[in-house]
């Protein structure tokens, strides 16, 4: 068999096209659903007394309040889009999201989890972003037992000391016909053994 320029041209192309052609199909299995998922506000609230219940965009967590330790709570704001802007939703295109999954890091780059930042944790979530409107959630951005662990269990021995962090929190869910879908926001927390409020 003799290869010549124009057959070792006609090779590279036939497998150029395969490359591409298995590259597309992983992508249109892995994005299938027809709509995106838009987290249009990520937002926390300290546990601590007096506190609980005011959500803002960024988090003071108190590793020690009143001599207890208490969690902190995420509230997310999710909608949707359609991929294709001229198509109307219909209610196949709801998306239903059933765990989360929060991980810290440092602006500094040390990211260690248990050493320079809390460990990372999935937990579960159930609800309900319809075609057409949206979803707010309310959920456990910062956990007890985060607070009991390194590095954050030292902060309760120290007033002064701050740990200054970004959360990113990624969710995950199907559409109604079974399509992943996920999107991640970020926020930041600082760590700290912050003034008891009054009661």
């Amino acid at each position: 068999m003799r290869i010549d320029g124009l057959n070792v041209l006609c090779l590279a192309g036939v497998t150029a096209l395969a490359g591409a052609s298995a590259a597309c199909g992983d992508f249109i299995r892995q994005d299938r659903s027809p709509v995106t998922l838009v987290i249009d506000r990520l937002e926390a609230a300290s546990g601590a007394s007096g506190a609980a219940g005011t959500f803002s965009g960024t988090l003071q967590s108190d590793v020690l309040t009143n001599g207890g330790i208490i969690s902190d709570s995420g509230r997310v704001t999710m909608r949707l889009i359609m991929k294709d802007v001229g198509t109307a939703p219909s209610p196949v295109n709801g998306v239903t999201i059933n765990r989360y999954r929060v991980t810290f890091r440092r602006a500094d780059g040390r990211n260690t989890p248990g050493v320079d930042v809390p460990f990372p944790f999935d937990s579960a979530a159930t609800f309900t972003v319809p075609p057409g409107g949206n979803a707010i959630h309310t959920f456990e951005l910062i956990r007890h037992v985060a607070k009991l662990e390194a590095p954050l269990a030292a902060l309760a021995q120290s007033i002064g000391l701050i740990y200054s962090t970004i959360a990113d929190v990624t969710f995950f869910g199907r559409d109604q016909t079974g399509n992943e879908l996920s999107a991640t926001a970020s926020i930041g927390v600082q760590f700290g053994n912050f003034a008891d409020p009054e009661n």
